[in-house]
């Protein structure tokens, strides 16, 4: 009798949950949209100083110039760049947690285990334009003409193997899996917005299709362009994140 009144007069509070939920779903909305927001950063940083990213397709020289005239914005730029990238890996756990309900499902553990190795291997492609560039420039500025081609050959074989690590590895196939795992999974429990779902499986297979050209198949799509729908995509599914009644 005594613990019937008890309960009574004290009934169970359900507020803890609805009030935890707002919160979570404000700071993975701030995440997505923070993190798509920061990706555009670095244009407006290296667009202006060395017209990137048009400048990785003029020749060494005048990229090593670039850099040394420049050393300032391309460390800024770089950096926030290198921020945006480890970025990806929280924005693909909330993801995976929205998609999913939680992150013990077998495919939300694919898809933040694919988002490692992005994060990995982006930062590492990332990190020779802080490290290695700006003392190859350094170099190239004061050296004689003979000197000069030397350092314009390893600056060509460093951005080869960092853009294969970075964009081929860590953009094009490793993000490009955990997208498209977490999109077709919000398409099969119907977790997310199917228009939502069908724009993150176009990005990733664009980002895949910057794969395709080490295989001997064009494709015309410009990695700008692949990397801008993927911030697009993280900005929609922040929004939607940030609207929506559905926790989790």
């Amino acid at each position: 009798m005594t613990n019937t009144l008890t309960a009574n007069r004290f009934p169970a509070d359900p507020a803890p949950a609805t009030a935890h939920a707002q919160p979570n779903r404000l700071l993975d909305a701030a995440i997505l949209i923070g993190t798509g927001l920061l990706s555009f950063a670095p244009i407006a940083i290296l667009g202006p100083s060395i017209g990137w990213p048009a400048s990785l397709r003029a020749p060494a020289a005048d990229q090593l110039a670039a850099i040394f005239r420049e050393q300032g914005a391309v460390a800024a730029g770089y950096g926030v760049y290198l921020l945006f990238s480890v970025l990806v890996l929280p924005v693909m756990l909330v993801v995976a947690r929205r998609v999913f309900g939680n992150l013990a499902h077998p495919m939300a553990q694919l898809v933040i285990a694919f988002a490692a190795l992005s994060v990995l291997a982006r930062s590492i492609g990332i990190l020779r334009w802080l490290t290695v560039m700006p003392q190859l420039a350094t170099a190239h500025a004061s050296a004689d003409p003979q000197g000069q081609a030397v350092i314009q050959t390893v600056f060509r074989a460093v951005t080869v193997w960092g853009g294969g690590i970075g964009e081929l590895l860590g953009v094009a196939l490793f993000m490009a899996a955990s997208l498209s795992i977490a999109m077709m999974g919000a398409l099969r429990l119907r977790s997310t917005p199917a228009w939502l779902a069908g724009l993150g499986l176009v990005s990733a297979a664009l980002l895949f299709g910057m794969f395709l050209p080490t295989v001997g198949i064009a494709f015309p799509v410009p990695i700008a362009v692949s990397a801008s729908l993927v911030s697009v995509w993280m900005l929609a599914f922040g929004v939607w994140v940030a609207v929506s009644k559905r926790t989790a």
